[in-house]
């Protein structure tokens, strides 16, 4: 069924009323916002007074804070009349040259950026300007595959993905080269960590106070998976969930012209993960486009979600760098999708943001929200934990068999398959720009994300980094090569991630099964494109 014919049969679900339409607040909710106002510019004062060094994240909190309530009190039209006034005679004059002119205008602007950065930036231990020549390098080669990949090249969106590119980069440029940006997300990484950790160390000590004491697998990671999964669940109740997640997609449908619905799952992807990001949308998932479903995938392959992140906290990945890649991967997610699987057909969202009431989350109060949620983390927990252990036992069987069958060719050094993966994904890892000593290690780290999956990839970097708990070593990694596969290995783009989309997506969209079939693959390599292009473009700054 194609979006076309199913749309004659669409009845496009409501929508939520806008601020203008919503009943008016009550005098006790203005002030307590008055209240909220106050308080947060007062500590302002407060951090500005004592810890002025670090003013940039109170700063940056008190002003989503104001914009919050200034959005819900104050009418679209009122709040954007001023930019239109700005930004409309702006927008009329570039819209006197095609999409195609400012395509190359932006492709430039990105590529001027990034020659500036190697010129400019001294050597350092972190990166010599030949690798950062390497990680260009990289990123033209990545962006020129999926082109050649492409299953319609005369219908890219050039504009599309040259605004996306430039995305990626300025958000990167944000986080690694300013104090306000690296205090921020080094603050959000701290946070993070403190959060997710309150699963262990609230919750499973009071279940089991000696298995909080450990520091393993079981004990780090399926605490923060439950507890994370409650979270989320009572923020959809409350609706912080889908005003953030909307105003996100917002941004990426006025950016870069990518339809709502699939702006809204790329949005979500980073803080719900695969699957669950798609059921923000559930009543248009039937009547998506091809390209739209691609896209969906894709963004799911892409990024990590909030639930596993403390698992990689927990093995002393850097924090920092694995919300950025997040982050980044969001507009990159829609460029090479919309580059290997552009638009052809009409879309039912196209132009419009909105997450429609499917019902999925009809809880009556918050301990029912946080009780839904719980029983759905314990699900993705067991999930998670049956999969590595079957998955990594199989690999290993695998892997004995084949180091067996290749032992008398040379005995000296047994063949492996991780050995095979490092040599055969080592031109990916000198591409990215890694050091050359640590382009077999970090080959055989993507091949394990690919085969395998991220946990036991991010557990061997843990390794070579010298963090691991259960398996001591001295370090065996440069800082540039643990930072480029930290990037690198942030992602859900695994074979096993493939059969996760297929039966989510194909349960929620039955009538789609094939397409979401025909198009798991293909989507997988885009994601896994992501995070490279991602390490690409933190290669080049470093």
């Amino acid at each position: 069924m194609t979006a076309v014919e199913a749309s004659k049969d669409f009845k496009e679900p409501p929508k939520a009323a806008s601020v203008a339409e919503q009943t008016p607040d009550s005098t006790l909710q203005r002030v307590v916002d008055a209240v909220i106002c106050v308080g947060l510019i007062v500590w302002l004062v407060f951090a500005w007074k004592f810890e002025p060094s670090t003013i940039a994240f109170p700063a940056f909190i008190v002003i989503c804070t104001v914009l919050k309530i200034a959005t819900k009190r104050i009418s679209n039209d009122t709040l954007s009349k001023p930019f239109a006034m700005v930004l409309g005679p702006i927008a009329t004059a570039m819209g006197r040259f095609s999409d195609n002119f400012w395509a190359i205008v932006f492709a430039i602007m990105t590529l001027a950026i990034f020659v500036v950065g190697i010129i400019v930036m001294p050597d350092s231990e972190l990166g010599t300007k030949l690798d950062r020549v390497r990680s260009l390098a990289g990123l033209v080669v990545i962006t020129l595959v999926m082109y050649a990949l492409s299953n319609n090249r005369a219908k890219v969106e050039f504009r599309l993905v040259a605004v996306g590119m430039l995305a990626q980069a300025i958000l990167a440029i944000f986080v690694l080269k300013t104090s306000i940006g690296s205090q921020i997300f080094s603050f959000i990484a701290k946070m993070v960590s403190n959060f997710l950790g309150l699963g262990k160390n609230f919750g499973l000590k009071f279940l089991w106070a000696e298995a909080a004491l450990l520091n393993n697998f079981i004990t780090n990671v399926l605490p923060a998976i439950v507890f994370f999964a409650a979270f989320i669940q009572v923020v959809y109740y409350l609706g912080a969930m889908q005003w953030l997640v909307i105003k996100f997609a917002w941004v990426m449908v006025r950016l870069m012209g990518t339809s709502g619905s699939e702006s809204v799952v790329a949005a979500a992807s980073p803080f719900v993960g695969q699957g669950e990001s798609a059921l923000m949308v559930l009543p248009f998932l039937e009547f998506m486009t091809m390209s739209e479903i691609h896209t969906v995938m894709a963004a799911g392959f892409s990024t990590i979600s909030g639930s596993v992140l403390f698992a990689f906290l927990s093995m002393g990945v850097d924090g920092r760098a694995l919300i950025t890649c997040c982050i980044m991967s969001v507009p990159c997610s829609l460029a090479l999708s919309k580059l290997r699987w552009p638009e052809t057909e009409p879309s039912l969202t196209r132009g419009d943001v909105s997450i429609p009431d499917n019902g999925e989350h009809k809880e009556v109060n918050v301990l029912h929200a946080a009780a839904n949620g719980a029983a759905q983390g314990m699900t993705l927990a067991g999930l998670i934990t049956g999969s590595l252990l079957s998955i990594i036992a199989l690999f290993n069987l695998c892997d004995i068999i084949f180091t067996e069958f290749f032992r008398y060719l040379n005995p000296a050094k047994p063949i492996s398959i991780n050995l095979v993966l490092g040599y055969v994904f080592w031109p990916v890892a000198w591409l990215l720009g890694v050091p050359l000593q640590d382009c077999e290690k970090v080959g055989r780290l993507l091949g394990m994300k690919m085969v395998i999956n991220e946990f036991a990839a991010y557990d061997e970097l843990s390794f070579l980094m010298g963090k691991n708990a259960q398996r001591k070593a001295e370090r065996d990694l440069t800082a540039r090569g643990e930072l480029l596969a930290t990037y690198a290995l942030c992602g859900f783009a695994n074979i096993g991630s493939v059969g996760i989309q297929i039966g989510c997506l194909g349960a929620m969209a039955p009538s789609r099964r094939g397409d979401i079939a025909r198009i798991a693959v293909p989507a997988m390599l885009v994601g896994m494109m992501c995070t490279l292009c991602s390490a690409c473009i933190a290669g080049i700054l470093l």
